[in-house]
């Protein structure tokens, strides 16, 4: 469940850069293709698996007891205890955090894996989404209800004159 997730998560700006692309923009353009091979790499995938499980173990070793001392400020005393000075996030986050840096090192490079695979069938995807792009802006009617026809000399709706 957590791959899937992580997964989706990723997908989203993958998405948004395919997307954003001109609808003429030919794969090759797009970049989607070289992120592919590069999360494809086992190598890059194994490096980042390192890189994110020592992110995770560094946020654990963080200290959040300025968060009691908050607490402790609006009156909640129970949360300004259990948050007491040298209190870090793998205390408040439970036994089953100390796991969470090894469980990334495991599990990232196969999610790493899927974001590339993700990026390669964004890519191979661009052309449809191009066509489908042209379709939907043909069926577009090419105004609005109520617009005014614009003389020349006049401004678009809604832009402002010199007067």
């Amino acid at each position: 469940m957590v791959i899937s997730r992580f997964a989706l998560v990723a997908a989203l700006p993958l998405a948004a850069l395919a997307l954003s692309q001109p609808a003429a923009a030919k794969p090759a353009e797009t970049g989607l293709g070289e992120v592919s091979r590069t999360l494809g790499n086992r190598e890059t995938q194994e490096a980042m698996a390192g890189v994110l499980a020592s992110l995770a173990k560094a946020m654990l070793q963080m200290d959040v007891s300025a968060f009691g001392q908050a607490a402790e400020a609006v009156g909640d005393k129970r949360t300004a205890r259990q948050l007491r000075k040298g209190t870090t996030l793998a205390d408040v986050a439970g036994r089953d955090a100390r796991r969470l840096p090894d469980d990334i090192r495991r599990k990232a490079p196969a999610m790493v894996g899927a974001m590339g695979a993700m990026a390669g069938a964004m890519d191979a995807m661009l052309p449809e989404l191009a066509k489908v792009a042209e379709q939907m802006k043909a069926a577009l009617p090419a105004g609005l209800p109520g617009d005014a026809p614009v003389g020349p000399d006049e401004p678009p709706a809604g832009e402002a004159t010199e007067e």
